[in-house]
């Protein structure tokens, strides 16, 4: 077992070479995970049969990046980081921060997401923007610490290859555990923030956003011999969403690429119908989502500590994945940046002056890393 500390020097050794690595804690966990690549070798999934680390575009047609286990070294490390002290890390001055010309950009988009909405082209349609942050510096050290501390419930991870880039994250939602024939995903959607109160109210918007996405994970796995749990409030950080937990299990023709196939993008990151809805952000964004609300974490591993009993029961390899949400790609040229994604869903009954508000406050999540 190594200390936080080694860990971190094997990865900014590793950045400073060119090589390969992600570091990353899982939910609710003591251990930090750590895979540096042996060389710099840019590998692609196949066939979901490898064993390895994936980090998957929201495109489904792009290539979906592997550090594969024959093909890496594997570290295990402490969680237990000395506190962090108050201040602004970095000194950043900001390049645009939630400026009027974002947010008039925004509204204008959400207004044709819900144009089309009415039109009845699409059901739902989730909708985002990216923000740019200068930075004096990126310290791995940092970051990881203060996504670990602010977020002990998400999944976090720190993700570098040489020819994609630098990205960091804290994800509340998990996007599949799969072992042998059992497999869990989830149906997050609805957001509000979080204000201490025991009693949480939910508007019919969220409610009717968040059934939209679980109806459709249900109806595309349909046959699997699902159970969906009863809808419960999850906190992530400054927000809270509507969540429901959906198990199954795979038949004989079935397997792990046909489920993930299934599954993504999910309604909760790109809408419905899912081909229409995602044909409207690619006309209507203006930018490319990249990695952002793609999906990442361990493919076929050993032992991984899911924290689902029924899964961990059964002597398969296990597939542990995240949705790649509050996210971050961390740029050093010309000059050191942080392009945060921020998005929300849109559907009937959306106004696009609370969409833009919901935006500004998942950003909190990445800038209360970068400034706090």
């Amino acid at each position: 077992m190594n200390s936080f500390t080694e860990l971190l020097e094997k990865v900014n050794v590793a950045r400073v070479s060119g090589i390969p690595f992600v570091m990353y804690r899982k939910p609710d966990s003591k251990i930090i995970s750590c895979m540096i690549q042996k060389d710099g070798r840019l590998q692609y999934v196949k066939n979901y049969s490898e064993s390895g680390f994936i980090m998957a575009p929201f495109m489904n047609a792009d290539k979906r990046v592997l550090f594969s286990h024959d093909n890496g070294t594997f570290y295990t490390g402490d969680f237990h980081l000395e506190p962090l002290s108050g201040g602004d890390f970095y000194g950043m001055d900001v390049m645009r921060n939630s400026d009027e010309f974002d947010k008039t950009k925004h509204l204008k988009l959400v207004q044709e997401g819900i144009s089309a909405i009415a039109q009845e082209k699409v059901i739902k349609v989730v909708l985002s923007r990216r923000e740019v942050l200068a930075l004096n510096d990126i310290d791995l050290s940092l970051i990881f610490r203060k996504l670990s501390s602010n977020y002990p419930l998400a999944f976090v991870y720190i993700w570098y290859h040489p020819e994609i880039g630098l990205w960091a994250g804290a994800s509340p939602e998990r996007f599949l555990i799969a072992k042998g024939e059992q497999f869990s995903t989830m149906a997050l959607a609805g957001t509000q923030s979080f204000t201490g109160k025991k009693e949480i109210i939910w508007g019919s918007k969220e409610v009717r956003e968040q059934q939209i996405v679980t109806d459709h994970i249900v109806n595309e796995l349909s046959g699997m011999h699902i159970k969906v749990g009863s809808p419960y409030t999850k906190k992530a950080g400054n927000l809270i969403h509507i969540c429901t937990d959906i198990h199954g299990k795979l038949t004989g023709k079935e397997n792990l690429s046909t489920l993930i196939q299934k599954l993504h993008p999910t309604a909760a990151v790109c809408g419905l119908p899912k081909k229409e809805a995602q044909e409207f952000i690619l006309a209507h964004e203006g930018y490319d989502r990249s990695f952002y609300t793609g999906f990442l974490g361990e493919l076929n591993y050993e032992n991984t500590g899911s924290g689902d009993a029924a899964i961990e029961a059964s002597g398969a390899l296990e597939t542990n994945l995240y949705v790649n949400l509050r996210c971050m790609q961390l740029i050093s040229e010309p000059r050191p940046a942080a392009l945060l994604y921020i998005g929300g869903g849109i559907t009937k009954g959306s106004l696009p002056e609370l969409e833009w508000e919901e935006t500004v406050e998942k950003s909190k999540v990445m800038k209360s890393v970068l400034f706090d």
